[in-house]
């Protein structure tokens, strides 16, 4: 007897056959998938108090987010058309100096309530300094996650930290482990905590090797900001005399257990390097057209891919790409370097599809339980109503190029995350909208009049 029995819908399950099902089934018992196959097939083995008629809809794997900052969405419009070197120091730094834990909690439920209500069920969060309170937003909501503590040690005055966020290395690597040791495996196992260095002018080789080190002892990921424009990648050539990930390989520290983020500035040999150690890169497209990072027009992502990276897919946060949506992403994953090199064979829908399950999975280090639609993985899977303007018509041929080039995190009916229901026909079930709408856009007017920023729109408002 199933918990659950999703029924007739077209099942792009992403196992390793890449098998889509159309008339297709999938049993849920618990936590796990139990059944996948032909509606008829799977409903002779199994039974369920509750059945979903997924007729003229995609059931797939919930998307993956390789990177939110969830304490960013207070920051919406705060930092639009301003270049990288401001929008960190000028605008986002001092916004995130001036949060309290209550405005951290608010910002990641409305954090998760946009990514539930365009399909994904899972996110890697690079942080910010009250995470415990993001743990405990993550944690009602019934999402899956991943969060750190953004280790900072530098204060150089080319790159400067509000005093609020300045840390000397030994307390970044305190602070790292406490999360740790308090959120690690919450949730059930549906919280984890990785560690991160926020971004290379503001990390010392010591604080690296540290983080580094310690999460080999705790067996998680590091998470890292990394050749994010041209102005970083040249101060640290300028700096250290080498390319970022050429200086990370000198220390010694790349490996499996890293997730380099952005990466639109790096070299073949950096391509090269990065296959050699098996280090998982997240593309950001979005992020990158928004704030002109260059990481389409510049990007070696489709070398990657063809050099055998797990690359996968983010959307970062509403202050720097203002949409998690994660079907827009596929869609300029997909696009973004065929126009940058006029060649329409580059980064087909179906490789930015893997990109937003199963590669995300493997970046995340998840992939043995999420990703995928299989017997024995877990129950994260979304329902996505096709039977609508901007997916008809269909064939077998474009099912998934439909999905990716046509489709929108509003097309998402069901969410379903650990088993459990968390939106049924377009309504949140775990959080109340309203409230955390309302308490987010008090927060957010309350901190940018803290912190003193006089942004005029350009156009005249009566």
């Amino acid at each position: 007897m199933a918990d659950i029995l999703i029924e007739n819908g077209i099942v792009i399950t992403m196992d390793s056959r890449r098998r889509i099902i159309k008339d297709g089934a999938v049993a849920i018992e618990g936590d796990k998938v139990i059944e996948v196959g032909k509606t008829n097939e799977v409903k002779r083995k199994h039974s369920a108090d509750f059945r979903i008629d997924a007729r003229q809809k995609i059931v797939m794997p919930g998307l993956i987010d390789a990177h939110v900052h969830s304490i960013q969405m207070l920051a919406r419009g705060l930092a639009d058309d301003i270049d990288l070197i401001g929008w960190i120091h000028d605008r986002i730094l001092p916004y995130e100096a001036a949060m309290t834990d209550k405005d951290a909690y608010v910002s990641a439920l409305l954090c998760c309530l946009e990514l539930i209500r365009n399909g994904t069920t899972c996110f890697a969060d690079p942080g910010g300094y009250r995470m415990e309170s993001v743990a405990k937003a993550i944690e009602e909501s019934g999402m899956r996650g991943i969060i750190a503590w953004a280790s900072m040690d530098m204060h150089d005055p080319e790159r400067p930290v509000p005093p609020a966020l300045r840390t000397t290395t030994e307390e970044a690597l305190r602070r790292s482990e406490e999360l740790i040791k308090k959120c690690h495996n919450m949730a059930n196992g549906r919280i984890r905590v990785w560690t991160c260095l926020r971004v290379e002018p503001n990390v010392s080789e010591k604080l690296i090797k540290g983080i580094n080190d310690l999460a080999k002892r705790y067996n998680v990921g590091v998470q890292m900001h990394a050749a994010v424009s041209k102005e970083q990648v040249e101060w640290v050539k300028k700096r250290t005399g080498l390319t970022v990930v050429e200086y990370l390989e000198s220390l010694g520290v790349l490996g499996p257990h890293w997730l380099l983020i952005h990466m639109g500035w790096i070299t073949d040999k950096e391509v090269h390097i990065l296959k050699e150690r098996d280090v998982k890169v997240c593309h950001v497209p979005g992020a990158s057209l928004h704030g002109a990072y260059g990481s389409c027009s510049r990007g070696k992502f489709p070398e990657l891919i063809k050099s055998g990276v797990t690359v996968g897919l983010g959307n970062d946060s509403s202050a720097a790409n203002n949409s998690l949506d994660m079907f827009k992403a596929m869609y300029l994953a997909a696009t973004c370097h065929k126009e940058a090199r006029c060649d329409p064979t580059l980064i087909s829908p179906e490789q930015a599809l893997e990109m937003a399950t199963v590669n995300n999975a493997k970046c995340l280090h998840w992939d043995n339980e999420i990703g995928s639609i299989e017997p024995g993985k877990k129950a994260d899977i979304i329902i996505v109503n096709i039977r609508r303007s901007n997916y008809i018509p269909i064939h077998d041929f474009s099912i998934v190029p439909n999905l990716v080039y046509s489709g929108d995190g509003h097309d998402v009916e069901t969410v379903i995350i650990d088993g459990k229901i968390i939106m049924e026909n377009r309504e949140v079930k775990t959080l109340d909208e309203a409230k955390v709408l309302d308490e987010a856009q008090k927060a957010a007017e309350r901190i940018v009049g803290e912190i003193g920023l006089n942004i005029k729109p350009r156009w005249e408002i009566q």
